[in-house]
């Protein structure tokens, strides 16, 4: 193996190996799993796909959604969310209505790992999701 291809085999390892800290962008599905102070019981399908061009879509526990975000370095912000209008029983709709609430007030994430986005809002309240 030349000396160049073993210096570069190097440089990707480093870069394979290196923590997320806040890294890439969280691109892809995430399954949430806790909304501030609340588990997302089993069974309640709670997700966000960050789609290209600042979009993402999800499921919010009840109704599916639609909007816009943004994020630079650890900063990243939620735009105006649609969502549809069903009614649901039970914890579907309490997760809903927390995560709605949040989303609203998110102003950074971090990423520990490869597979898990924290979604942190201004007063320190978390939006944990994994893959």
């Amino acid at each position: 193996m030349s000396a160049r291809l073993a210096s570069l085999l190097g440089v990707l390892l480093l870069a394979a190996c290196a923590p997320y800290g806040g890294g890439g962008p969280p691109d892809g599905r995430w399954q949430i799993r806790e909304i501030g102070a609340m588990t997302v019981p089993e069974g309640v399908d709670a997700h966000i796909e960050f789609l290209p061009d600042g979009r993402l879509a999800g499921r919010a526990g009840c109704n599916r959604y639609t909007g816009n975000w943004a994020r630079q370095g650890h900063e990243m912000r939620f735009g105006r969310i649609a969502a549809t209008r069903m009614a649901c029983a039970g914890p579907a709709m309490d997760v809903e209505n927390r995560l709605f609430e949040m989303m609203d007030k998110v102003v950074r994430q971090d990423r520990p790992d490869a597979r898990t986005l924290i979604m942190v809002t201004g007063d320190g309240r978390r939006i944990v999701a994994t893959r």
